[in-house]
């Protein structure tokens, strides 16, 4: 998903510039409203190992779910009450629905995925399908 900020002279800028105001820009929602959690996927021998970011939410607000080669992370992050009092001088905390696909190099045994939340960091171990293992075949 595409993630649209509103930066009236972002076209104008130059390469280096937009990569620097990406970098350091606060999250930003995508088209469709949610908050996209950042992800490092990595792939080992047997495993696929998904970490994401989802700092303050707790495990009841996650759900994962495994369709073909897709993982989906979605949930909500709740904000705690709303204080209509105040003057916000700066908001860069997103409160809200956050929501991610992720297209996994392999498709993967569903029985045997692990989850782990620690730290607000979301840990999925995926193992991959023995149906995409190599297999031997002796020549007679």
């Amino acid at each position: 998903m595409k993630v649209v900020r509103w930066e009236p002279f972002y076209p104008l800028r130059s390469d280096f510039e937009k990569s620097f105001y990406d970098f350091f820009a606060p999250a930003a929602r995508t088209k469709a409203g949610f908050i996209e959690p950042a992800v490092d996927i990595i792939e080992k021998d047997e495993n696929i190992i998904v970490k994401a970011q989802v700092p303050g939410i707790p495990k009841e607000d996650i759900k994962l779910e495994v369709q073909g080669d897709q993982l989906t992370i979605k949930g909500e992050n709740k904000q705690e009450k709303e204080e209509k009092k105040e003057n916000y001088y700066r908001q860069e905390i997103l409160y809200g629905s956050f929501y991610r696909l992720i297209d996994l190099p392999a498709e993967v045994e569903k029985e045997n995925i692990k989850a782990t939340l620690k730290d607000g960091v979301l840990e999925i171990a995926l193992k991959k399908s023995k149906a995409l293992k190599p297999v031997k075949i002796e020549i007679k």
